[in-house]
């Protein structure tokens, strides 16, 4: 396996798929962190059955021209979008798609991958390598919607959905750092949401603006230490009433990224993204950046 360049930006591609978002996305994140770029395509090992030793040879040797072939035009993309100012290097791994991927990414700076919307509000699909790699890179992963172009008029706000101090902190450096590359403003998302049974009533009218204001100002108190790290960096709070995946992909529509953060397992084999997470990386219209929230 080749040790990627420390810090370069790790785009994961597949033959037979158009990856102009991703690839449009990357070349934007490689030009303003000053990196490289580093391709990856994950083939899984092929078996044939018990007597195909010299199919095997054949088959992994078409799929090898293949994938390299594949690789020569995204490379070729990448120097046509960035005017050849991103450098750039390849790579084809036989591993398991999401494990060496995973694998791949422990020298990255940001790992990119490109995913479709899910058309069905809230559909939770299963065997995703998005949502795979997403849930155990070891950088940041930033799935990016197939049809995100850079070029297109997107809002200068990074978007960061908050909850308490302690378990957003580096979701917040993270948004920050964002914004003052290429700068943005930064959106303090903090969606509360007690009961459908009784929210709308216990909450109505007065009592829900001053709750609000509350939220609002109890998440002010809990960043303005890291937002004083950024004093050139715009930054607001936005509280809003409502379930966190609503209120999240909402948001996304009027961001030019969301940052959400994956969750950490209770149990070995629990969820290690989270219903919310999972959910706004299924329906955002925006790219969405995945942070390890841990310390």
């Amino acid at each position: 396996m080749l040790n990627i360049e420390p810090h370069k930006v790790m785009v994961c591609v597949s033959p037979g798929e158009d990856y102009e978002a991703a690839l449009d996305f990357a070349v934007a994140q490689a030009l303003s962190r000053e990196c490289g770029i580093h391709l990856v395509m994950a083939l899984p090992p092929i078996w044939v059955g018990p007597t195909g030793v010299a199919d095997l040879r054949v088959m992994d040797g078409t799929f090898r021209k293949y994938g390299t072939e594949f690789l020569i035009e995204c490379e070729h993309q990448v120097h046509k979008l960035g005017d050849g100012a991103v450098s750039v290097s390849t790579e084809i791994i036989h591993e398991p798609v999401v494990p060496g991927l995973v694998a791949e990414s422990t020298n990255a700076g940001l790992v990119v991958m490109q995913h479709h919307r899910m058309n069905r509000k809230h559909h939770l699909p299963t065997l995703s390598v998005t949502n795979g790699v997403a849930a155990r890179a070891h950088a940041p992963v930033v799935a990016v919607p197939d049809a995100w172009r850079e070029a297109d008029d997107h809002p200068a706000v990074i978007a960061v959905g908050v909850e308490d101090a302690i378990s957003s902190n580096k979701l917040v450096k993270a948004a920050f750092e964002e914004a003052q590359r290429i700068g943005a403003e930064v959106h303090l998302v903090r969606a509360w949401f007690y009961s459908a049974a009784f929210d709308g009533d216990v909450f109505a009218g007065e009592a829900g603006r001053v709750h609000n204001a509350s939220v609002k100002e109890e998440v002010q108190r809990a960043f303005a230490p890291i937002a004083s790290e950024f004093p050139e960096v715009e930054y607001r709070v936005v509280a809003m009433h409502g379930p966190a995946p609503d209120v999240l992909v909402a948001k996304s529509e009027l961001s030019r990224m969301l940052v959400v953060g994956r969750h950490n397992p209770v149990v070995p084999f629990g969820s290690h993204l989270g219903p919310v997470t999972r959910t706004v990386l299924n329906h955002a219209v925006c790219p969405v950046l995945v942070v390890d929230p841990r310390p």
